[in-house]
């Protein structure tokens, strides 16, 4: 594949001039910061152009009020997200480096508040969340085990909603994966990484891709400011040819078995750089 290369800092700050003003009004504690590549809040009624779409997906709304499934507003309006019954896609919304800043990082830090809706409700299987990925279209993602030189992923994960709580981690496509499927890393520190419906979390992710061919790659997780994950022998790639292509915003249920019934949750402030992000108050 065409060597992609890490847009020159000069260039890069060019590119963050462009977002500056979302992180400056909903979170004034990122306002001028030249490390935020992209920010969204949700406010805007085509907040869906922000994401490279001409419309938002069928699944996905922006709200103030549901009372029906008890939200409450974190900043405004929120990205509402629905995994419809007999189906498993809830979005599939995508930031692309190269496609939007030039290049592709090796290294990314990821934020977006999280709150599980009252009905949701996964309580036959688990699924996929947001996270970072370099599948390159070609491994890493539905049973496509990869081999160190054509991709990998890091997507978030959700695990069974059991005794209210629904599990939350890391789901990985790694070289060192065993069989066809990634590997599912809970982010069980303190058991931070058990999420209650009907709250707002902060949930902030940390890919730094590894010397190809060593394991020293590091992924990283926190709620609510606390660090709820760390991995620092973590295998993704044996070329340097595969970088971090994406933000992958993947809300999927499943597995291959549709939802048995529409599970909601809510995304705001949704917050990409190359530094610590944290909490937005």
């Amino acid at each position: 594949m065409p060597k992609q290369t890490l847009i020159p800092l000069s260039a890069l700050l060019a590119c963050v001039a462009l977002y500056a003003l979302a992180p400056a009004q909903s979170e004034p504690r990122l306002a001028g910061r030249q490390d935020i590549l992209f920010a969204c809040d949700f406010e805007s009624p085509q907040w869906y152009r922000e994401w490279g779409l001409d419309k938002p997906e069928p699944t996905t709304d922006t709200v103030d009020h549901d009372p029906e499934r008890k939200f409450e507003p974190f900043a405004g309006r929120a990205l509402r997200v629905k995994v419809p019954k007999d189906g498993n896609l809830g979005s599939n919304l995508r930031f692309a480096f190269a496609k939007r800043l030039g290049g592709e990082p090796e290294e990314i830090r990821f934020r977006y508040y999280l709150r599980l809706a009252a009905d949701w409700n996964p309580d036959l299987q688990g699924g996929k969340m947001p996270g970072a990925s370099g599948t390159y279209n070609r491994a890493g993602w539905g049973g496509r085990p990869v081999n160190g030189r054509d991709g990998w992923s890091a997507r978030g994960l959700f695990g069974r909603f059991e005794n209210g709580e629904t599990p939350f981690g890391f789901y990985c496509y790694h070289v060192d994966m065993k069989g066809k499927y990634g590997s599912g890393w809970v982010w069980d520190r303190e058991r931070l990484g058990y999420l209650k419906n009907n709250r707002w979390y902060a949930v902030e992710q940390h890919i730094k891709l590894n010397t190809p061919g060593r394991n020293d790659g590091e992924m990283r997780g926190w709620i609510d400011g606390q660090l709820a994950f760390e991995k620092t022998d973590v295998r993704l790639r044996d070329v340097a040819d595969l970088k971090i292509e994406m933000i992958w915003f993947n809300v999927y249920q499943g597995g291959t078995k549709p939802a048995p019934s529409d599970d909601h949750l809510y995304i705001d402030n949704v917050v990409i750089a190359r530094n610590y992000i944290g909490l937005a108050r």
